[in-house]
């Protein structure tokens, strides 16, 4: 037998493949035959989120606002109606604020406001605002309008007020900002101890510790003054303190407790001008030199006079060149003398109080201006009021002492650390 053909193959390896090749295609078979598996239970379908509907917000409320200031002897039915309020309204308005606003208490100034839906014209609110802390309102309710007071954050602090004087206390407070109204608060005050009108030279200072009052955290208006303090050329150093003993009375006394209290006021008017002295003049009507026995402060019409002291009124009426005048008897034989009034507070054999208001500043009798002539006799002859010299009141007693000083300590603390606002 002659050698293989180098082109066939083993007859072992053909047997090997064919093997292999059957093999391939009996398992494709049982692959092809075999049964679809059971499908099993399918998971439910997630949830398509569905976005909601866009609804648009509706358009704000257009209201048209009016405000009006209560004018002099403006009654609340011509306020409303002025602002366009028909007499259905009005009616409506003052029935909402019956029992809540007295209308007894309205007054020049007061401010009120009416809010009107547009269009349309419903009445959306009143309101009736009567101060920083006072406002009313009227709003409309299921039954109708109702009223009521509005609820006023009111917030108390103790602040610091200083000035150093220049020229008058006034100008200095307003010239550091504050209000000069406290000068009349102050001069209440220190009236036992310092003369406003003529003891007030340039470079004295003022101290106050006052109540400050805000209204939804705006200033309000000034309360009680705790603690005052002048330091001048004439009137020297004066500190006093409002105390209120456990017996309820309320005073002023300086840091031993010794009170501010004397028997006469300085002055009977508050903080004005001192135009004439005690001691002879020339009379600007009369025209010739007489003894002027009292002295004379200029002030304003209207300016309220105060008795400068507890007594009696033994004159209230015309008295010749004095005009309309009063006249007081205190104790100790002193009598005080109040001239030129505009008008009269007392009667005669009324008795009256110290600092209570006895007549208004005017110009009746001998007078070329409004002013009030001031004046003092003691045992039937005139004195210089300027140069009396009165015991004082009754200090603190000795089982109140240490609560008088620990109710006195925060403000002392506050005089002693601050220094005063130099004015230019």
């Amino acid at each position: 037998m002659g050698p293989p053909s180098r082109h066939r193959l083993p007859r072992a390896w053909v047997l090997a493949t064919s093997g292999i090749a059957l093999t391939a295609v009996a398992v494709g078979g049982f692959l092809l035959l075999r049964p679809a598996p059971t499908p099993g239970p399918s998971a439910p379908p997630a949830p398509v989120a569905v976005a909601a509907p866009v609804v648009p917000a509706p358009p704000p409320e257009v209201t048209r606002a009016a405000s009006r200031l209560v004018g002099r002897n403006q009654n609340p039915t011509q306020v409303l109606a002025s602002l366009g309020l028909d007499p259905a309204e009005v009616q409506s308005v003052l029935g909402a604020l019956d029992g809540v606003l007295s209308f007894k208490r309205i007054r020049p100034g007061d401010q009120v406001r009416v809010e009107r839906a547009v269009p349309g014209g419903e009445l959306r609110s009143l309101s009736w605002r009567q101060g920083p802390a006072d406002e009313y309102l009227v709003l409309p309710g299921p039954d109708g309008l109702r009223g009521s007071k509005r609820e006023v954050a009111v917030t108390r602090q103790e602040v610091l007020v200083s000035a150093s004087v220049a020229s008058s206390v006034s100008e200095a407070l307003q010239a550091a900002g504050h209000d000069p109204a406290l000068i009349a608060s102050a001069a209440d005050v220190l009236a036992w101890d310092v003369d406003f009108y003529q003891d007030v030279r340039g470079g004295d200072s003022l101290k106050l510790v006052v109540e400050r009052f805000e209204a939804d955290g705006r200033f309000w208006k000034h309360g009680e003054i705790l603690a005052a303090e002048y330091e001048g050329k004439v009137a020297g150093r004066k500190r006093l303190f409002r105390y209120t003993d456990p017996g309820g009375d309320t005073g002023y006394y300086d840091d031993a407790g010794t009170s501010a209290r004397r028997g006469f006021l300085k002055a009977p008017v508050p903080y004005v001008n001192l135009t004439s002295r005690f001691g002879s003049r020339r009379h600007p009507l009369l025209g010739y030199v007489r003894a002027h026995q009292g002295v004379d402060y200029g002030a304003p019409e209207g300016t309220p006079v105060w008795a400068v002291g507890d007594g009696v009124v033994t004159l209230a009426g015309w008295n010749g060149g004095c005009g309309l005048m009063v006249q007081v008897r205190h104790r100790n034989g002193f009598d005080s003398v109040y001239c030129h009034l505009s008008r009269v507070n007392v009667a005669t054999g009324a008795r009256v109080a110290q600092r209570q208001v006895v007549g208004r500043v005017g110009s009746t009798g001998l007078s070329t201006g409004p002013h009030l002539h001031y004046a003092i006799r003691q045992g039937g002859s005139y004195v210089n009021p300027l140069r009396l010299q009165l015991p004082r009141g009754e200090p603190v007693k000795a089982e109140w002492r240490e609560d008088f000083l620990s109710r006195i300590d925060a403000a002392r603390r506050q005089l002693d650390r601050a220094p005063v606002a130099l004015i230019d």
